[in-house]
């Protein structure tokens, strides 16, 4: 070849092709012109390189791209193609995936799920929905796509152990009831009907029972009575047997006037009748008496008689007499006036009624008997008389005057007492049995015309001798300096 600098030289015998092998080979002043290329390492010798690619010549150890996977085992360089398992199902979603020498975390070589946000929803999984005889199971996926589990229709419920309606309760119809009142009966709307059938060759029958619908028997209905329950079961409740009452004010337990209503208990302050013929006063009621009068006149009449109120009249009275009765009606028997006897200290009195006793025979060698009647026997036994005392305004001697001794050598002596003071003057005294009016029997007044002047008064300075003792104004009662 001919150098560039030398056109039309003759070519150097020594210079040849250039080929890639750090040499200017063909002489033209460059090394490895237009021959060196992208090489990358290839440590496994399998032609297949790894890492950071160079400029470089092909040589062995060497190749012209980096795609293995395993560089130290010429068996293994092709990387494989791994798809995204969000739902770890260990299936993967065939439009998400990567290329990669080994299996990332979360990948999956599998690319057939179907739904790749749901574990339950893969490949072989079977999607389940309705409940009871709605309940249905389909494949979760088929081809590559999931599918819509519908439930089968539901039906109306029957008693058939099957949740025929599909709402997760089986046989759930609701309770029959049967009968009205005491008699109504609530059973459930299944049950078992069974009987006995006889099974042959000598063997016991069998009890064989069919679910299906139950029947209801109602219950036996009572007598009627007032407890708010229709124990007869006609449909109508205590007909017959609820109480009536009527106001009842004084509660004596008998009403009056119009119904107040009814029921199987009577309120507070009702009775359930209206036969009171006073319904203010509790003692005035059917069956209840009056009563009027005391003694001889005491007197009963029913309180009520067909509804009206009865007066009671007392008896009319009598004179008393003693005969252990109240027969003038005043509240006292035999109160007669007490007999009087004897006079002045003798008087004497004693009840008007006693009892007269005597001896009565009986004969037949027996003893005789007393035998008293009680009637106007009272009897009366004066005092003793005693001797006459004077001026003591009591008779003594029971003669019926008052200090009437005839014994002058009993009598005593009587000053005039004009001004009533308890003391008399020392004349015109008078001597007798009898006290005479205006007198006293202790003398000493010296002014038998003042009362305030006597003896034993207060001294004042008056000028008068005050206290009858001879002398006037003593004991200095003057003097000027005691009136300060």
């Amino acid at each position: 070849m001919i150098p560039p600098e030398c056109p039309g030289c003759e070519p150097d015998p020594n210079c040849e092709p250039e080929y890639c092998d750090g040499v200017d080979n063909d002489c033209d002043g460059q090394i490895d012109e237009g021959l060196r290329r992208t090489i990358y390492l290839d440590a496994d010798g399998d032609g297949h390189g790894t890492g950071a690619g160079q400029q470089g010549c092909l040589e062995p150890g060497w190749a012209l791209n980096n795609n293995d996977c395993n560089d130290s085992n010429a068996a293994v360089w092709q990387a494989g193609r791994f798809y995204r398992d969000a739902d770890g199902d260990g299936y993967g979603a065939p439009g998400n995936w990567i290329d990669a020498c080994g299996r990332p975390a979360g990948y999956v070589t599998d690319a057939t799920d179907c739904n790749d946000g749901n574990a339950s929803v893969k490949p072989g999984a079977v999607k389940q929905c309705g409940v009871g005889a709605c309940a249905r199971s389909v494949q979760a996926c088929v081809n590559g796509v999931e599918q819509a589990c519908v439930p089968y229709a539901a039906s109306p419920e029957i008693c058939d152990k099957v949740d025929n309606n599909c709402n997760g309760q089986v046989d759930d119809l609701p309770p029959i009831s049967c009968g009205t009142g005491a008699c109504q009966r609530t059973v459930a709307a299944c049950g078992n009907t069974c009987e006995w059938v006889e099974v042959g060759h000598d063997k016991p029958p069998k009890e064989v029972c069919t679910w299906g619908d139950n029947a209801c028997t109602p219950g036996t209905p009572s007598a009627e009575t007032c407890n708010n329950t229709d124990d007869n079961c006609n449909g109508t409740v205590d007909e017959g047997v609820l109480l009536t009452y009527y106001r009842d004010n004084d509660g004596d337990g008998y009403g009056a006037g119009a119904p107040l209503g009814s029921a199987c208990s009577v309120p507070g302050g009702t009775a359930t009748n209206s036969l009171d013929c006073n319904d203010a006063n509790a003692a005035v009621k059917p069956g209840a008496l009056k009563q009027c009068g005391v003694g001889s006149c005491a007197r009963s009449v029913q309180a009520c008689v067909n509804g009206a109120e009865q007066t009671c009249t007392p008896y009319a009275a009598s004179p008393e007499i003693c005969d252990k009765e109240d027969n003038d009606c005043n509240g006292h028997m035999d109160d007669l006036p007490p007999i009087i006897c004897g006079l002045g200290a003798c008087q004497r009195s004693a009840p008007a009624c006693g009892e007269l006793c005597e001896w009565v025979e009986v004969g037949d060698g027996k003893p005789p008997k007393q035998v008293c009647e009680w009637g106007e026997y009272g009897t009366c036994t004066p005092g003793t008389p005693t001797p006459e005392v004077c001026a003591n305004s009591v008779d003594e001697d029971c003669t019926g005057v008052a200090d009437d001794s005839s014994d002058s050598a009993k009598w005593l002596t009587f000053y005039p007492d004009q001004d009533h003071d308890g003391y008399g003057a020392n004349w015109n005294a008078a001597t007798q049995c009898m006290q005479p009016p205006n007198t006293s029997r202790t003398s000493g007044d010296c002014d038998d015309t003042r009362a305030d002047t006597k003896p034993g008064a207060a001294e004042v300075c008056d000028g008068i001798d005050n206290n009858c003792s001879g002398s006037l104004d003593e004991g200095n009662v003057c003097d000027q300096s005691l009136c300060q």
